[in-house]
């Protein structure tokens, strides 16, 4: 975890390199500086979030942001390896979620009986609440709420589209 003076050191997991746009201007907005590393989905992302393989040897960031607003099966593994079980990050994951993604994680159809059990926060609410907030004391609470499982933030309205037959991202 980097001292208040550096900012804040946030690993994107997400496909769509909008993510870390949209993330960096809120942040932004808000007043907090950060590095925002973004990985797509793969193992790549799973060793960085461990800490583990070509990743073992670097700092871990302060934070591993979870892109899991179209909750496809290639995405539903790679949150089970990254944020369930006993070989999840030691950083806590927070999950950019849909309304499809955040059904399946509140009736545990992700990792059996583990069911995330906290309300999900909008993206500016948990931005100006990490920046309202002594950075230490903040990654302290949620280091105490990822024992229960992963931080569940709401993706804005405006990055999601419906479609009959599925959630999708807009481009």
């Amino acid at each position: 975890m980097q001292d208040g003076d550096k900012g804040v050191e946030l690993v994107l997991i997400a496909e769509d390199a909008t993510r870390a746009a949209l993330l960096r201007d809120t942040m932004r907005k808000s007043g907090i500086n950060g590095v925002i590393r973004r990985l797509s989905p793969g193992p790549a992302a799973v060793a960085c979030a461990r800490n583990s393989g070509v990743y073992a040897n670097k700092g871990l960031p302060d934070l591993v942001v979870f892109d899991y607003s179209d909750p496809t099966e290639h995405n539903t593994a790679i949150l089970r390896d990254i944020a369930f079980g006993n070989k999840r990050s030691r950083v806590p994951v927070v999950l950019l979620t849909s309304p499809c993604s955040q059904d399946l994680l509140e009736t545990g159809d992700i990792d059996g009986d583990t069911a995330v059990m906290f309300s999900p926060t909008s993206l500016a609410s948990f931005i100006r609440k990490m920046q309202a907030a002594k950075r230490k004391s903040f990654f302290r609470a949620l280091d105490t709420l990822y024992q229960y499982g992963p931080i569940l933030v709401r993706m804005p309205d405006s990055c999601l589209s419906y479609s009959r037959h599925a959630l999708a991202l807009t481009a």
